[in-house]
């Protein structure tokens, strides 16, 4: 074989491997099962969000590096609650928005949050997407009913 075939079988080898093992995570990939959401899902360290049926839904205990702030000041504590409305992104369905209104940690309306999905289910498992350089941010887990 000579050098130039080798180089190729290696480069078409090594990009049938990346290919193949990209595959094996599905962090953020899947779309988000509305159906699915009602309820109440909780995180490490007590951490809480409860989902309604009619888009509203709650939270506490989360940590605040899960929410972005874009319009204020994060809050001086460590962990945030409140309350807003939930939806899946018409232009992403990989993604949940939270809209947060003002009031329990959060003194200014506007502030967001973006859950999706670490592992397909059923249930599914759901992570605050916190960071893009983070593969992970804060997990939630479904309760059982």
């Amino acid at each position: 074989m000579s050098v130039g075939r080798g180089r190729f079988a290696a480069i078409f080898v090594a990009l049938g491997l990346a290919v193949t093992l990209s595959g094996c995570s599905t962090a953020g990939t899947t779309a988000v099962d509305p159906d699915g959401l009602p309820g109440v899902w909780t995180g490490s360290g007590g951490g809480r969000v409860e989902f309604q049926a009619d888009g509203r839904f709650s939270m506490k205990g989360i940590p605040t590096e899960s929410v972005g702030f874009a319009f204020g000041e994060p809050p001086a504590e460590d962990r945030v609650a409140g309350s807003g409305t939930w939806n899946v992104d018409d232009s992403d369905e990989d993604r949940l928005q939270l809209r947060i209104d003002a009031g329990g940690s959060f003194a200014d309306a506007d502030q967001m949050a973006v859950l999706m999905v670490a592992e397909d289910g059923p249930p599914q498992v759901l992570f605050f997407s916190t960071n893009v350089d983070k593969p992970y941010g804060y997990e939630l887990k479904k309760k059982n009913p």
